[in-house]
């Protein structure tokens, strides 16, 4: 009986990650939209080595000037100063806005889905094996 476990956890991941999805794309169709400059490349000291993270300038409709430090970073850097990148924002906090890439939009729904997918399909097919050899 235990492959019931991965089958249980897979549907909860991804049960989990299409709530996730969903909340992304309302959240990416609902808000408004700015180009972003890089304005600094800064620089994470870490343990395992020296990554870098873009810092990101961007004013909203409203014309207020908004400074956007996301909590990635990467080695090497991604990003060069003077880059641009469109972000999307809520009116109401333009702080916390998503650089409108792939990953940085989309990362945490794909990773659980990712996880997801081979627990059901161990699972669901111990389940359905074992239904069969009865």
């Amino acid at each position: 009986m235990w492959y019931n476990i991965p089958l249980f956890l897979g549907a909860v991941l991804l049960i989990a990650g299409l709530l996730f999805f969903r909340q992304t794309v309302r959240f990416i169709r609902e808000s408004e939209r700015a180009v972003a400059e890089v304005i600094e490349v800064e620089r994470v000291k870490d343990s395992d080595g020296d990554t870098f993270r873009p810092i990101f300038r961007y004013r909203t409709l409203s014309g207020r000037e908004v400074i956007l430090r996301p909590t990635g970073s990467s080695s090497p850097s991604g990003w060069n100063v003077g880059d641009q990148a469109n972000v999307a924002y809520s009116a109401d906090k333009p702080e916390d806005a998503i650089v409108l890439t792939y990953f940085r939009a989309f990362a945490l729904p794909v990773i659980l889905l990712a996880v997801a997918m081979p627990m059901l399909v161990v699972g669901g097919g111990y389940h359905l094996t074992q239904q069969f050899l009865r």
